[in-house]
């Protein structure tokens, strides 16, 4: 059977189908999630590259109320502000903003101190900003300040980018492999009954990420937010797994 045909079974959930395939090798199929997932992971990154080309923070900062940052404290009477870096998965909130970001990661700057952590989950406490490690000979930073640090350290920035992205899609193909891995180990009690091992299981799981996979590339690409979805992520192929394990025991 072709990898299209395969794609297309695993894409739309036909686990009776997966079910009917012969066995493959585990390097077949760990090709094919190693495909998908670096595929996933270019179209995000180049959506995130072209994102972050549209915004001008130049202008921004020229034309946003004024700022000051010390070690003691960020000063800003303006409105509160959304600053989007969708090519680090940042956000930076400035003042008292109600809305959701639709990055993974957000930064919230607030009188005292700082707070970071996940979309919908901030670290409890705020961080003092006299712990960044941007202080030496400059005491404070203005609007003008780091508009100044970013148009000198432009080149710097793109190529660090780049690097983020690169090891954002080799860190996801790992975290893949190894829960897959672990998924297929746990199934091996459950795949025993039907001569079902370790490979088939494998190959199971490793296609049974295609549709959850699919639908996380679309949701970031919208910017459309589903609480607990990393859950539902792995929970999913688990049951494709269980699905197509089960199948083939009701035709045993």
């Amino acid at each position: 059977m072709g990898i299209i045909e395969q794609f297309q079974q695993s894409l739309f959930y036909q686990w009776k189908a997966v079910g009917k395939w012969k066995p493959q090798s585990i390097w077949k199929s760990f090709f094919y999630l190693l495909c998908i997932v670096l595929i996933s992971s270019f179209i995000l990154s180049f959506a995130s590259f072209q994102k972050t080309s549209k915004l001008d923070y130049e202008a921004l900062l020229t034309e946003m109320e004024p700022f000051t940052l010390t070690q003691q404290g960020f000063a800003y009477d303006g409105e509160p502000l959304i600053v989007p870096i969708p090519v680090f998965d940042m956000t930076i909130m400035i003042g008292d903003v109600k809305e959701r970001a639709q990055t993974d990661y957000v930064i919230m700057l607030q009188d005292d101190g700082f707070k970071f952590g996940k979309n919908g989950l901030m670290s409890p406490s705020a961080t003092p900003y006299s712990s960044l490690p941007i202080w030496g000979e400059q005491e404070r930073y203005t609007n003008a300040d780091v508009l100044r640090l970013l148009q000198d350290n432009e080149s710097q920035l793109k190529q660090l980018a780049f690097f983020y992205q690169y090891a954002k899609a080799f860190l996801q193909v790992f975290i893949s492999v190894a829960l897959i891995f672990i998924i297929a180990l746990v199934s091996i009690p459950f795949g025993r009954g039907v001569g079902v091992g370790f490979q088939q299981l494998w190959m199971f799981a490793a296609y049974g990420l295609t549709l959850p996979l699919a639908i996380k590339t679309i949701l970031k690409l919208t910017g459309f937010f589903i609480p607990y979805f990393t859950m539902i992520y792995w929970f999913s192929v688990i049951i494709f797994v269980f699905l197509t394990v089960n199948t083939l025991k009701r035709s045993s």
